[in-house]
Order: structure tokens, then sequence, then C-alpha cells
């Protein structure tokens, strides 16, 4: 039987259960659980509201209403283990194609599913409420598929054993996933732990020597708390610029106000952390919330518990914000990267000078494609963007990304429609540009001066 219950805390070896009547005027009830013999001693208390009239009713009423509030309770804070979490049929429910560009790896929902919101967990609502385009495999699957069509990968957090040995296969992240964020990929890795399965060796240590390694070395330590501190204030996930509708500003006010007193608001802290990593949260002991590069790509982890607090199982103190800030966020910086290119290219038509600056969305200015030369003595200036497609693929592990622009313009002071193409350098390879012109002329060929960076921030 698993014996970790919805409240977050460890195996369990003694259990003491305490029902507390409330005066009149606090109009409530209280049942609260001190579990020992876990990691640490810890109280869970769950209440239930009933009215200061129904209260006033005698005694006799007050024991039928403790009986029942005690029947309750057992049911609200049982072990998981009596109420075993709900498994997906990932494949069936959410399957993968070339029209998804973001995935979940998840096993089963994190915590326990809310009847107010999708049953396959936190992550998936929040992904359906944002209608972005998304597919689901299980833990089992992550070394056998391939992750070279999804610009987005979301780990979902407090999964059971199984899953953690898979993501960590040898006690190091999959190289399946490392590989595809050093080539660029935007990875939300919720990774509290403990409430099913640990990435450690010995489970949910509070030693760092036993934690598996995470990309670029960081790792971690089980300490739960409940109090977590902003560290960056004008940090976007803190901010909540990109939440939408979930989304909003996190403060640190009181409990269940976004970041304190959600039995457990975080399950450990990160450790040896890579240089330039910025910390967005931590707890007493050290960072919570942290975001830094990989490679060419970007990581965003958290030890929170970011998907229990948007499922509590108390709907008038269920909190998306953190949750919905962090995948906004993450859709973001995978959408909005560097896209820029000036230079000259030997045409197959002449020698010709090209520009493009198409990352309105991070430096503000105005998408535009031009050309002082095409390679026949005429410039070129774009007035109309219609449409940019922005490509990856991965060959031997060496990435091509291509940019191809379609749009409208004026050249030698004459409209003209134009189709644009722009080849980033690899390792191996030169920078490639082409230009199509209504007006019939075309000139193609490799980069001899300047850059063209269709990726980073």
């Amino acid at each position: 039987m698993d014996t970790v219950d919805r409240c977050g805390h460890g195996r369990l070896s003694t259990i003491t259960w305490r029902f507390s009547v409330y005066p009149a005027s606090s109009a409530r009830y209280a049942a609260t659980r001190v579990v020992r013999g876990g990691p640490e001693a810890r109280r869970c208390e769950m209440s239930v509201e009933t009215t200061e009239e129904e209260c006033k009713k005698g005694m006799g009423r007050v024991k039928m209403q403790r009986a029942a509030l005690i029947l309750l309770a057992l049911v609200l804070l049982a072990p998981t283990g009596l109420a075993p979490r709900l498994n997906v049929a990932h494949a069936a429910s959410f399957p993968c194609d070339s029209s998804k560009t973001v995935l979940l790896i998840q096993d089963s929902p994190p915590r326990m599913p809310a009847p107010n919101h999708d049953p396959n967990g936190a992550d998936v609502n929040e992904l359906k409420a944002r209608n972005i385009p998304f597919c689901m495999i299980s833990s089992s699957q992550i070394g056998s598929t391939s992750l070279a069509q999804f610009s987005e990968i979301i780990i979902a957090s407090t999964q059971n054993q199984a899953f953690y040995d898979n993501l960590f296969p040898g006690g190091s992240v999959s190289p399946n996933i490392s590989n595809w964020v050093q080539h660029g990929g935007v990875l939300s890795a919720n990774l509290a732990d403990c409430a099913g399965g640990s990435w450690s060796s010995i489970q949910c240590s509070s030693d760092s020597a036993f934690s598996y390694t995470f990309l670029g070395g960081v790792r971690h330590v089980v300490s739960f708390s409940e109090d977590d501190n902003i560290a960056t204030q004008s940090h976007p996930i803190i901010t909540g610029q990109f939440g939408e509708t979930h989304g909003g500003q996190i403060v640190d006010d009181s409990c269940l106000q976004d970041l304190d007193c959600w039995q457990h608001s975080s399950h450990g802290y990160f450790t040896n952390l890579p240089v330039g990593t910025i910390i967005i949260l931590t707890d007493s002991n050290g960072p919570v919330f942290i975001e830094y590069r990989h490679g060419d790509g970007l990581v965003i982890a958290t030890t929170t518990s970011i998907e229990w607090r948007y499922d509590y199982f108390q709907q008038n103190f269920q909190n998306l914000k953190l949750l919905a800030n962090e995948i906004g966020y993450q859709d973001f910086k995978a959408k909005c990267q560097e896209n820029d290119g000036d230079g000259d290219f030997e045409g197959n038509h002449g020698h010709g000078h090209f520009h493009h600056d198409l990352d309105k969305c991070e430096d503000g200015d105005q998408d535009e494609v031009s050309s002082e030369d095409r390679g026949d003595g005429q410039d070129f200036q774009s007035t109309w963007i219609q449409s940019v497609q922005l490509e990856k693929s991965v060959q031997l592990d060496e990435v091509t990304r291509t940019v191809t622009v379609i749009g409208l313009g004026i050249s030698d002071g004459l409209p003209v429609s134009f189709t644009y193409v722009a080849i980033e350098p690899g390792l191996t390879t030169p920078g490639w540009v082409s230009f199509t012109f209504s007006d019939g002329f075309t000139n193609a060929g490799p980069l001899t001066s300047g850059s063209i960076v269709l990726h980073g921030w």
C-alpha cells in the first residue's frame, strides 16, 4: 500500500488524530493529524465550515455534526494508498502528432486532481485553458520518443518512483532530454518529490550527495518548508506578465496567499547551481525556483508544490497563479527568441546584401527585411510581413535553423512581393541567404560576411 498521504507527508509510522470544536463565533471545526516517524514531525490541518446558527443548536446536534466531520476528515486526509491517484492512458488521452509543439511528461496527475479541474492534473488543465497544442507521454517513453518537434517540455512533479528512475537512468537526467535542451529546447521541470517517489539514491534524503543529478549538475536536498520568499521581484514568473487569465502578480502576504502554508510550500531546495542561474524563489535553506541556460536551451526548475496549490482540494483556496505564470513564461521564451541577420552573401546572380530583424516580441523593433543591394544594384525594403516560419532540424547532433519570410515591399521604387530565406550558420556549415522577388529577380548563396542568429535570448 502506498503510505504517502495527500498532504505531502512521507511514509508514516505513527498517526494521531485530534479533533477540536471551536467556539460558535468561529463557525468552524477542525481535524488535525499529527504525523510522527516520517522525515520530520508534521501537522496537517483541514477545516470544514458550518454556520454560527447551527453551532448554537445544542450539544446533541454538535455531536452529530462532529461525527460526520470526523468521517469527512478521514476521507479528506486519508493516505493516497486508500485513495489512489488516477492512472492516465497517456497516448490515448493526449496523443502526439506533428502538430504538437509542447510535450508533457507525466505518469499520473500531480497530487489529487480537483473536481473542478481536468482529472489529468493541473498541468493539463492549464495547457488546455491556454489552447496550447500539447501531447503527453509516460516516463517509460522518454528514451524512445523523438523530441525534435517540440519547442517546450514540461515535467510533472510528485510522481512515483518508477517515474524518477526513468527520468534519471543511472542517477543522471535522461540524455534524450539533456541533448534536446542543449539544442535549444525550453524545459519547465517541476521537481518537488517525496510524495510517491524521489530523485535520490536514498529516498527523500536530506543529503545532496544522494541526490540524482539534473541538467547542468544541479542537485537537491529534501527539506519540507512552509515559508517561501521572493528573490527576484522583477521576474515574469513573479510579475505574472505572461500568466494570462489564471496568472497574476505573486505576493508573499500570508498563509494560502500565493507562497506559504501549502502543506508543504516546497519539498526541498537546489544545490550546485550553474554560473548565471537566476534565483526566483527561496526558502530558509536555499533556492526553490530557478532559471538557467543549458547549452542553447533554457531550464526553469522548481521544488515548490506548484501543482498542489493549483488543484488544492478546498476550491476557494485554489491558487492558479504560480503555475499559470510558469507555463506562460515558458511559452513566451520558446516562441520569442533572437531572429536577426545582417551581412553580405555571394549569390548565383551577384554579390548581395541582406538584413532582417524579426524579433519584435523581444526588442520591440518593427519586423523587417531589407537589402542595400539585391545583387543587381537595386535596393529593397519590406512594407508588410505576411508570415514568418522558423524551422529546426537535427542531424548527427548538429542543429540547422531556417527562417522563411513572405511579404510585400518596395524595390527600386516599385512594389514587389518577396520570399526571403536565411539559414543560420552551423558548426560545420556556413550561413545561407535567398531572395525571390515578383519582378523576376532571384539571388541565393552563402554568407561572405556578417551573421544570422535564429535562436537564443
